[in-house]
């Protein structure tokens, strides 16, 4: 059943999900969700997104690679993502078009902005998302595996959530605003 959630909701109720049922995701939400990712704003409007839903082999091929970078690092992360990624259902890999690319800085905040479209969208319908960014360390592999010439930005997970994790915390408004009484 598909839930629609007010902004406010789904903001509030985004979590970032590392257990999915063993369940496909449609393409056609997967385009939807995109869609709604590149209405977000860019700088000077240049769109500096590119993306690709990957197939279940591309998803395990990245997947092992990002392990096999990662795995003799202590404490890393990437082993544990790869992993994660093994089982999500689905994966929008993201990308910078470099050629258009005038200020990095800037483009990259764009798609950030372009994902959390994405991801709140699909928080909306009741869909699980894993924003992750480890796959920016294996972007010249994801290159050769998807034979693609973007750099990797992150890639987003999504599918059929199989938790429902607690909200984790954040910091105080007042930690975060500086120079401004607290509103009451």
């Amino acid at each position: 059943m598909v839930i629609i959630m007010e902004l406010e909701n789904a903001i509030r109720n985004r979590r970032s999900i590392r257990k999915y049922l063993d369940e496909e995701v449609d393409n056609k939400i997967l385009f939807q969700a995109i869609e709604m990712g590149v209405k977000a704003p860019s700088a000077h409007n240049r769109q500096p997104w590119k993306f690709k839903i990957l197939t279940k082999t591309e998803k395990n091929k990245i997947a092992d690679a990002l392990y096999d970078k990662t795995c003799n690092i202590l404490g890393h992360t990437g082993p544990h993502t790869a992993g994660v990624m093994k089982e999500i259902p689905s994966l929008i890999m993201v990308f910078i078009d470099n050629d258009i690319s005038e200020n990095r800085d800037m483009d990259v905040i764009s798609i950030g902005a372009c994902i959390e479209n994405i991801i709140l969208y699909l928080t909306s319908i009741d869909l699980g998302t894993l924003w992750i960014a480890n796959t920016n360390l294996i972007s010249d592999e994801i290159k050769t595996i998807l034979d693609v010439p973007y750099e990797t930005i992150s890639c987003i997970g999504v599918g059929y959530k199989n938790q429902d994790p607690h909200e984790r915390p954040r910091k105080n408004m007042e930690d975060v605003i500086m120079g401004s009484e607290k509103n009451e």
